[in-house]
């Protein structure tokens, strides 16, 4: 499990003169892994664009190649940035154990001088290629980093097969041959009604090897591609701008069911990308809590373009009054907001 972040307020306090601010371009041109120990002296991924006066950064390149940077009382580093190296270290997965998951839990993250430094997890079902949920903690930002261009990684849990089954032409003919060759749910092969759906946002992290961390098969759900643009887009923009730099928040996004669909006989069938693997999920929903467990906000989405009228709710959704000014179309995505203390 993720350490319950209190750093903010626990491992150092922020907002002191003379703290080091890490500037967008000092971030963007970074390749070494930056960390700190926290107050236990176990090492902390550093994630927040403000280090505290007198605090060391441990800036690896690998297990034996490290470079201290302090941040000095008068706001400045002792080595300059962008902090580079020729071979960075990669992120990679552990196994872990996970209460929640009933099926196999994974982290995402660094293994550094025999510890490993968590970005974020995923629970997965390798017997439908369906990722449950994933989850990690969101901390305060003023900007938004460039990242490279990376291709999404399988991670020995994925078959190329199964990673291609998200192309426009392969899923229409899957389409094709769940509900018929007539089928109008996807109409070509060249329009792209679905695509990958991040449960865990590039843009929540701060640096480009920690947002590049999210492109893996294991972080997405098929998700509907305007709904994903739409009030999906939204709600994470919104989520961000509620964060302060007193606390982070703990999010978990995950799929819920299987959507069906009427065959070209009006029989009700499930959709998947390939054979019966990689389900479309019916809903998905995200839920917010504090750095303490607290429940903030959850957001149920329902996962069509198909269906006109808003759908009947989930009935473990305590309907209440959205934070957030959201569309109401089948385009944009139908939003549910949900009590958070009720919601599981």
């Amino acid at each position: 499990m993720l350490e319950t972040k209190r750093l903010i307020a626990k491992n150092y306090a922020v907002g002191v003169n003379g703290d080091c601010h890490l500037a967008r371009h000092m971030v963007e041109g970074t390749n070494r892994i930056p960390s700190y120990r926290d107050a236990s002296g176990a090492l902390q991924l550093q994630r927040m664009e403000t280090v505290p006066a007198g605090v060391t950064l441990y800036m690896f390149c690998s297990g034996s190649d490290m470079v201290e940077n302090q941040c000095q009382h008068n706001g400045q580093f002792t080595l300059a940035w962008p902090m580079t190296c020729s071979n960075p270290l990669s992120t990679e997965l552990q196994r872990i154990q996970d209460k929640d998951c009933a099926y196999d839990a994974y982290a995402v993250g660094y293994r550094i001088e025999g510890q490993f430094l968590e970005l974020y997890r995923a629970c997965f079902d390798a017997k439908e290629a369906r990722v449950l949920y994933a989850q990690s903690d969101l901390y305060y930002k003023t900007y938004f980093a460039k990242r490279p261009f990376v291709d999404f990684a399988m991670d020995q849990l994925y078959t190329p097969a199964e990673a291609v089954a998200y192309r426009k032409d392969n899923m229409f003919r899957s389409f094709q041959n769940i509900y018929g060759a007539g089928q109008s749910y996807l109409p070509n092969m060249q329009q792209l009604v679905i695509n990958r759906g991040h449960l865990v946002a590039s843009a929540d992290f701060l640096f480009p090897d920690q947002m590049c961390s999210t492109f893996r098969y294991l972080n997405v759900v098929p998700q509907f591609r305007s709904i994903n643009d739409g009030n999906w887009r939204r709600i994470e923009e919104w989520i961000r701008s509620q964060v302060s730099n007193k606390q982070a928040f703990r999010i978990k996004t995950g799929g819920i069911d299987t959507l069906t669909l009427k065959d070209q006989q009006g029989v009700e069938r499930c959709a998947y990308l390939i054979g019966a693997k990689l389900p479309v999920p019916q809903w998905i929903y995200k839920v917010v809590r504090d750095s303490y467990g607290k429940g903030l906000y959850v957001f149920l989405s329902y996962n069509s373009n198909f269906e006109q009228q808003r759908p009947v709710v989930l009935s473990i959704c305590k309907t209440v009054a959205c934070p957030l000014s959201l569309a109401d179309n089948p385009l944009d995505g139908f939003i549910f907001c949900c009590n958070a203390a009720t919601f599981p």
